[in-house]
C-alpha cells in the first residue's frame, strides 16, 4: 500500500511535467523501455535496489542506463532522484502509475488478452476493435500466452473479464452435465 502511494506521487509529479512539456506519449514509451530493461536484467535490478552499492555506484549505473535508452532529461532526473533516495525499487510502480495517467489523458484503456497460442496481428487487431466498441475507448492490448486455456482467449479490461476460453467452456459443460 505505501509502495503504491509513493510510486503514484512520483508518477504524478513526472506526469504533470510531461503534460506541461507535451511529452506524455514519448515519456510513457521511454519509461516502459526502462522498466523492461530493468526487469530483464537480474544484475541491473540488484545494483539498483541493493543498499550494498554506494550512491555513487548506483548513480553511475543510472547515468549509463539513461544514456543507453536516450531518456530525456526529466525522466533521467527521476531516476537519479529515486537512486539518491534509495527508492529505485519503486521504479516499476512509478512506470505503471505514469502509464495509467497517460492512458487516461490520451483516452485509451489497456486490455490484457491471454490466449492459448500467440495471436497473429490480424486477430489481435480484431480483438482490440471489438473491445474498443464495447468500452467506447481506444484499446491497447497487452498479450500473454497460457497453454492451459486449451483454445480461445480471455480478455480483461479493468475489472471486466470476457472469457472465451475452451477451458471455461468445458468447465461450464461439466457443471451442466453434473446437474
Amino acid at each position: 500500500m505505501i509502495m503504491g502511494s509513493i510510486a503514484r506521487r512520483y508518477a504524478k509529479a513526472l506526469f504533470a511535467l510531461a503534460v506541461e512539456m507535451g511529452r506524455v506519449e514519448p515519456w510513457s514509451d521511454a519509461l516502459l523501455a526502462l522498466k523492461q530493461a530493468v526487469e530483464s536484467s537480474p544484475d541491473l535490478r540488484d545494483v539498483l535496489s541493493n543498499p550494498v552499492y554506494s550512491r555513487e555506484q548506483r548513480r553511475a549505473i543510472v547515468e549509463k542506463l539513461a544514456s543507453a535508452l536516450r531518456l530525456d532529461a526529466e525522466p533521467s532526473n527521476l531516476l537519479f532522484l529515486l537512486g539518491d533516495r534509495n527508492r529505485l525499487a519503486y521504479l516499476s510502480g512509478v512506470v505503471d502509475a505514469f502509464r495509467e495517467l497517460a492512458d487516461q489523458q490520451l483516452g485509451r484503456v489497456r486490455a490484457k488478452v491471454t490466449s492459448a497460442v500467440p495471436l497473429d496481428v490480424g486477430t489481435a487487431q480484431a480483438i482490440a476493435d471489438k473491445l474498443s466498441q464495447a468500452t467506447k475507448a481506444k484499446v491497447l492490448l497487452d498479450r500473454a500466452v497460457d497453454p492451459a486455456l486449451l483454445g480461445g482467449a480471455v480478455a480483461q479490461v479493468g475489472s471486466l473479464v470476457y472469457d472465451g476460453s475452451v477451458r471455461t467452456q468445458l468447465e461450464d459443460l461439466r457443471k451442466t452435465l453434473k446437474q
